[in-house]
């Protein structure tokens, strides 16, 4: 009778841990979600369609206005440097090829230097800052091949800016030459007038790009683009007269030449594949 109980008991006891445990537990598949997104991100490049993207851009961008005379040697036009930010929407096919279309608040200048002594007086204008862009994309490089996760692009595009025809600005110097002890000083005056283009302008644009991918969603990429203005968006004409005579005259145009130097963060929202699962992009069926 006690070794009944006793077996009794044993039995009881090794049953214990089979009943804190549901019978389904035994029976439940991995989660693999996580898996899975490991396997797109690291081997599904190759395999993507296309793909829809917004990116956000943060860049800074130098130009300098064009001058035709500097008054000999009185005035000087200065290369701007400006911070910018930008928005675009893109699709990119296979991971080869990509076009996109956004806005940027990207202004031109023009800045007169005017040589006084050590001290320069310095006078900057911009335009409306807005600027729209359609650019194309292609992938030169990959790094990561075959998965085409990172690697370097060649883009190119087209820049409309618009132009309101509006006053930005003026400015009106005077000053005074002395000839001789007994002779009447001359007046020198330098007067400004600037404004911006009545039409809309446009800029041809050449850039690479280098992007990494950091999930199947996000990259980062890293770019340098060259500009050239092909109409001035914003024009400043100087006068310099001597004792109310018109000497000399010089115009600086702002068409929005220069460079750009930038850091874009992309988010990828659709995707399409071609391939029902991840296990088939390394070969492999069970």
């Amino acid at each position: 009778m006690i070794k009944h109980y006793f077996f009794c008991v044993l039995f009881g006891t090794a049953l214990l841990p089979a009943y804190g445990q549901n019978v389904a537990d035994y029976y439940r598949a991995p989660d693999r979600g996580h898996q899975y997104n490991r396997l797109l991100t690291r081997y599904g490049g190759p395999h993507i369609h296309d793909r829809w993207y917004v990116s956000l851009d943060g860049f800074v961008r130098t130009d300098r206005a064009h001058m035709n005379n500097s008054i000999n040697g009185l005035i000087e036009s200065d290369l701007v440097a400006k911070a910018g930010v930008g928005a675009v929407i893109g699709w990119s096919y296979r991971e080869r090829w990509a076009v996109e279309g956004g806005y940027a608040r990207m202004p031109i200048h023009t800045q007169v230097s005017i040589r006084n002594g050590s001290s320069p007086l310095v006078y900057r204008y911009t335009n409306g800052r807005d600027a729209f862009v359609l650019r194309g994309k292609r992938l030169l490089l990959s790094t990561s091949k075959p998965w085409l996760r990172s690697g370097f692009w060649l883009s190119g595009g087209l820049w409309l800016v618009p132009n309101g025809g509006q006053s930005e600005g003026r400015f009106s110097l005077l000053g005074y030459r002395y000839k001789g002890r007994n002779e009447a000083s001359d007046t020198l005056r330098l007067v400004s007038q600037t404004r911006t283009g009545s039409r809309m302008t446009s800029m041809a644009e050449l850039g690479a790009e280098y992007n990494v991918r950091l999930s199947d969603n996000i990259d980062l990429g890293f770019s340098v683009r060259k500009f050239w203005g092909l109409a001035s968006s914003i024009t400043t004409d100087v006068n310099y007269s001597v004792n109310r005579t018109l000497m000399q005259q010089a115009q600086l145009q702002g068409t929005g030449t220069g460079m750009s130097y930038g850091v874009t963060l992309r988010y990828t929202y659709a995707i399409r594949r071609n391939f029902p699962n991840a296990l088939e992009v390394r070969g492999k069926r069970h």
